[in-house]
């Protein structure tokens, strides 16, 4: 149909398009700031290390991408809501702020936010250890010692690896980290073998040091035994992808065993020798197939036990997509929190989530194995639920409760020591997950043993095996807050990258209604003109709430032993809680309960701080070897936990058993 001079006007104006009929040009009206998206709602900023900072902002509905500008220059431009800004200057101010760009119109600014990046930790790693020896050698046993290495970070432990004679440095495995002593002793060797071992010293700068190596062959046995079956029940087969199947199993009550071999489908696939974990992924399967797996124990001189039966499981189909880990939610304030989750396969990320039901959505279509997604504009003290979409894979069944105002009644828990993988830790946790509290505080040492996660894509590591496995039910219903231990130092880090914790895993604070938290990391520095120090006392100054509770890996006070109360954290850190009228002090590292009197300069005064070690979380227990001293109101080597409620007149502290058990309480009133 032929259209009028009218007509054909109108539609150019309309299309978009500007079309020249003859003696006019039309052109479409030109685009008005009104047309332009609205920029992120919220901008959150970290500071990572020295060198990095961490950008995560909310999602804008139709946006394309978005531009991020440092200190008013261009400095990305991407269609995700993550950013880690690189090769920054130590102990620097940066100003951030964030633009959505839809149909080519870019949006105003967010709001921008500051950050200031840490100070730079020492460059230098440690000195190899001397002296190496080996002694007490025995057909399945050797130990080691060594002097300590020097350095200028503090050294937190040792790895020791082991493999052939005369591999390289780095073909040798590593079995263990110890704390920071200076001896070891390798246990459940083969007999008549020569081994290859390995020390090396790690700071809490992050520095591995070089090496001391030492050659040992074990002597010969001549048990024909075989050692006791691995128990069927114990056998579990986990899907993680179309070409791999994760698979765990118990321990053999043989005293003796080396290795443990993993039969696929009736052939030898995989032999694991002790220390190393009691898993196995299997990569490189086939998509939609069945595989049946058993596990036989091997002991010191090569015997070997009956298999265990058969366990099945097939393949997901190739392509599937399933949530690995979480989604779990970190760092919640009054109006925001960070919904965080992994999947086998890379894929873009969406969170639904509303007051009772899923009212809005934001999204991410950058595709990633870790997700994060910052939610904003959330009312105080409120509970939320959520979805988290990647891919063909949706988990429902989520909520959290943001940050309530002063004047709210709210409980939250605290656990210590606690990623062994023990059945105890998995009794807390769910005894966690079944409790009225709002979020979990961590008191340190989330993972056992190294706190490492080497590779999420192709192995199955101690944090899903420790971790999540355990916690998943806990922190896919409220808020985790993690504080940094000794082995998490362990790890290069990985601990940071997956519970996200504020300020890198080091020292941070965060208020809920009438309780400010102060975190601090017992591993850096306190002292005198330290940075953890001037942010202590600057923190604890500022804060007015009701209640202040500082959380500290390493006890000042604790009897297990002569040396279990932290000389530094005593020194350093005690007298400033005392001046700014911290009422609670809740420790680890000693893996049991103990609880103080209130206690200023040392001695019983109700106007003091009370210490708490909740160190009893499932990785096993000290038994307490010094006598009960003066300022110990009550202590017991048990598998804990503890539960504080809290209102704007009053603290109450209530310590668990692992069966649920009440045994301790202490309350304070205003």
């Amino acid at each position: 149909m032929a259209l009028s001079r009218r007509q054909f006007v109108a539609y150019a104006l309309a299309s978009g398009v500007a079309l020249d009929i003859g003696d006019v040009v039309v052109s479409p009206p030109p685009a008005s700031a009104s047309d332009a998206p609205p920029p992120p709602a919220l901008l959150a900023g970290q500071a990572l290390t020295s060198s990095t900072v961490r950008l995560l902002w909310t999602a804008v509905a139709g946006a394309e991408s978005y531009r991020v500008y440092r200190d008013d220059q261009l400095i990305a431009e991407q269609p995700g809501t993550l950013l880690e800004d690189n090769g920054l200057a130590a102990t620097t101010t940066y100003r951030y702020e964030v633009t959505a760009v839809a149909g080519g119109l870019e949006s105003v600014r967010s709001a921008p936010v500051v950050v200031v990046t840490q100070r730079s930790d020492p460059a230098t790693p440690p000195s190899a250890p001397t002296n190496l020896k080996a002694s007490s050698i025995t057909s399945s046993s050797v130990k080691l010692s060594w002097t300590k290495s020097t350095s200028v970070a503090k050294v937190t432990g040792y790895r020791i690896l082991r493999g052939p004679v005369g591999a390289p440095l780095q073909d040798l495995v590593q079995i263990a980290t110890t704390d920071a002593t200076t001896s070891y002793t390798a246990s459940k060797l083969f007999a008549n073998r020569a081994y290859q071992f390995a020390v090396r010293a790690v700071d809490v700068a992050g520095h591995v040091g070089p090496a001391a190596t030492i050659a040992v062959t074990t002597s010969a046995s001549s048990d024909t035994s075989a050692p006791s079956a691995v128990s069927s029940s114990s056998v579990a087969v986990r899907r993680y992808s179309a070409t791999r199947l994760d698979v765990t199993w118990g321990t053999s009550s043989s005293s003796d065993v080396a290795a443990y071999q993993v039969h696929r489908n009736n052939v030898l696939v995989a032999t694991v020798e002790e220390p190393l974990r009691k898993t196995y992924s299997d990569n490189g399967l086939t998509p939609s197939t069945s595989y049946t797996y058993r596990i036989a124990a091997v002991d010191s001189a090569g015997n070997v036990s009956a298999l265990t039966t058969g366990r099945t499981l097939s393949t997901p189909a190739a392509g599937t997509v399933l949530v690995t880990r979480g989604p779990y939610v970190v760092q919640t304030d009054r109006t925001s929190a960070r919904v965080l989750w992994w999947t086998n396969l890379p894929t873009p990320s969406t969170v639904d989530y509303g007051i009772g039901s899923f009212t809005a959505s934001v999204s991410d279509p950058t595709p990633r194995l870790q997700h994060a997604m910052l939610l904003g504009g959330l009312q105080p003290g409120t509970e939320y639920v959520y979805q988290v979409r990647s891919g063909n894979a949706t988990l429902a069944g989520n909520r959290f409760t943001t940050a309530p105002l002063p004047g709210a009644t709210f409980a939250f828990a605290a656990v210590g020591d606690y990623g062994g993988g023990s059945a105890q830790e998995a009794s807390i946790a769910n005894l966690i997950a079944a409790s009225t509290a709002q979020f979990v505080q961590t008191l340190g040492d989330n993972v056992y043993p190294d706190a490492q996660d080497p590779d999420p894509e192709h192995f199955y590591s101690d944090f899903d095996n420790r971790f999540y496995k355990q916690y998943g039910p806990a922190i896919r219903t409220r808020t985790l807050y993690p504080a940094n231990g000794n082995k998490d130092y362990y790890g290069d880090g990985a601990t940071a990258r997956n519970l996200w914790s504020p300020n890198n895993q080091r020292w941070y604070s965060y208020e809920w209604g009438d309780l400010h938290v102060l975190v601090v990391d017992s591993e850096q520095p306190l002292g005198a003109g330290s940075p953890q120090r001037a942010f202590v006392t600057a923190d604890l100054a500022a804060a007015t709430t009701a209640w202040k509770v500082c959380v500290v890996h390493r006890p000042p006070y604790s009897s297990t032993t002569a040396t279990s109360s932290s000389t530094t954290v005593l020194a350093d850190l005690v007298p400033l809680l005392e001046q700014y009228q911290v009422t609670l002090c809740l420790s680890g590292n000693s893996h049991n309960y103990e609880r103080s009197h209130p206690l200023r300069g040392g001695a019983i005064d109700p106007t003091g701080v009370t210490y708490v070690v909740s160190g009893g979380g499932g990785n096993g227990l000290n038994t307490f070897q010094a006598s009960q001293p003066f300022w110990s109101a009550y202590r017991e080597a048990r598998y804990e936990y503890v539960r504080c409620s809290v209102s704007p007149t009053q603290l109450v502290l209530n310590a668990y058993s692992d069966t649920g058990a009440l045994f301790d309480t202490m309350t304070w009133t205003r």
